[in-house]
């Protein structure tokens, strides 16, 4: 066990037992939040490995402002 661990469960055991809801459940919210960092992790991983399978498959003439400006204009039109 680290270091770090061992203070913690040493300062775990000198708290009171009617302590111990408050304890649990700070541990159940860290619990939840790393298994939601991991899940968040792999979610963009995956989204990142997706995207570089499109990787060098535009036209050398490409042009990313024109093509937005376009998709706008055909979407919403001249709204002014």
């Amino acid at each position: 066990m680290t270091r770090i661990k061992e203070k913690a469960v040493e300062m775990i055991q000198r708290m009171p037992d009617d302590d111990m809801f408050y304890v649990i459940n700070i541990l159940q919210n860290l619990e939840e939040m790393t298994a939601r960092k991991d899940t968040e992790r792999e979610q963009a991983m995956a989204a990142f490995q997706d995207i570089l399978k499109y990787r060098g498959r535009l036209p050398e003439d490409f042009d990313a402002d024109r093509e937005l400006a376009e998709a706008r204009e055909e979407k919403y039109g001249n709204l002014g």
